[in-house]
């Protein structure tokens, strides 16, 4: 019997709803259950209902309150101070985490650097966990593998160096930020934070090591609309947000079934800065949009914005995004708040609804 893949992808700016799909097909899933975050970093926000209330997943798949495991692809970027503080918050704990040998790591002043700058710009168009300053220091810098870092005896000296290379595009740091930047105790925190990272997951070498799972649940950060332009602009993430990643963590597996499922809400939202198609007031949308539980104002992201879904425009990117490859499934949640599942049924052949409610 051919195992299941299921790619869950977010089709607008993100905030789609693809926590509660994610779940919803672990917690219905016959056997074992690998959910792969495929790119990104735990500036991903996927929140579920459950009987002990929201959670809301960053560094860990969205199906782990309903017996997944986790495994970081060579796509994802580790944070190991936002691991630590969900792995020991998280009501269920993952069975097993695999951590792919290529991920490449975030350190405390990728993530400074990246509220520093935002703050110094005066915009609201990132999620502060540092990932695009990551992704450009990795192309700019000489970095060493998480486990090289685990190994050295020069740790302090390499994050010293990460800290000059902010130093010098920065220039001079705030003075509110000066002690965390400068302290020792910051590093050994940090250096500690790594060796529980390392403690508690499992080194592998690509999704060939985990064939024995019955199911494989790519989570997808973030929406096609966000997706990599190739050109570092701040209101995108720098990482394929379709089918891409997925595409290659797959090839070479054989016997497996393969779905994409494109998440949408009936209506558009965006977080904070940036461009947004056809923006509205969410009243204006439909009176029985409701203010988001779990998306409020913060101080990184800005407001929770809302606008009209055409549902051509959104054939159109998915089609682009999946040019044929894989069975496409549409998954649209919080239909309890705009009915419009009839009209999406006129536009696509496979259409799975959710409301707003505890995953069934």
């Amino acid at each position: 019997m051919a195992k299941k893949a299921r790619i869950v992808i977010g089709s607008n700016y993100g905030d789609e709803g693809k926590g509660t799909v994610v779940a919803h097909y672990t917690k219905n899933s016959v056997g074992t259950v690998l959910n792969i975050l495929t790119n990104g970093g735990a500036q991903r926000g996927h929140s579920i209902l459950t009987e002990d209330g929201n959670i809301t997943f960053k560094h860990f798949g969205s199906g782990t309150y309903h017996g997944a495991d986790s495994y970081y692809s060579r796509f994802f970027i580790l944070n190991p101070m936002q691991f630590v503080s969900e792995y020991e918050s998280l009501i269920v704990k993952p069975k097993n985490i695999y951590r792919d040998i290529n991920c490449r790591w975030s350190t405390p002043y990728d993530i400074m650097a990246n509220l520093i700058t935002e703050s110094l710009r005066g915009r609201k168009a990132s999620c502060g966990m540092g990932i695009w300053n990551t992704v450009k220091r990795y192309q700019e810098m000489p970095t060493i593998s998480f486990d090289d870092f685990i190994d050295s005896t020069n740790q302090r000296e390499y994050l010293n160096g990460v800290r000059a290379y902010y130093n010098k595009l920065i220039g001079n740091i705030p003075s509110e930020w000066k002690q965390a930047w400068d302290s020792d105790i910051l590093q050994e925190h940090f250096i500690n934070d790594c060796n529980f990272v390392h403690d508690n997951t499992t080194l592998v070498w690509g999704m060939s090591d985990l064939e024995y799972y019955d199911n494989l649940i790519f989570e997808n950060g973030q929406g096609l609309l966000l997706c990599d332009t190739g050109k570092d602009t701040y209101d995108t993430t720098p990482s394929n947000t379709g089918s891409l990643y997925a595409s290659e963590l797959l090839f070479g597996l054989k016997d497996v079934d393969i779905t994409a499922h494109y998440v949408t809400r009936p209506y558009l939202t965006r977080h904070g800065d940036g461009g947004m198609e056809d923006e509205h007031d969410r009243d204006v949308i439909s009176v029985g949009v409701s203010e988001d539980r779990t998306n409020h104002y913060n101080e990184n992201q800005g407001e929770f914005r809302y606008g009209n879904l055409n549902l051509f425009k959104l054939q159109k990117r998915i089609d682009r995004d999946n040019g044929g490859k894989f069975k496409v499934e549409l998954d649209i949640t919080h239909c309890d708040e705009m009915d419009r599942v009839a009209e999406f049924k006129r536009v696509f052949d496979t259409v799975n609804v959710y409301d707003s409610a505890l995953i069934k």
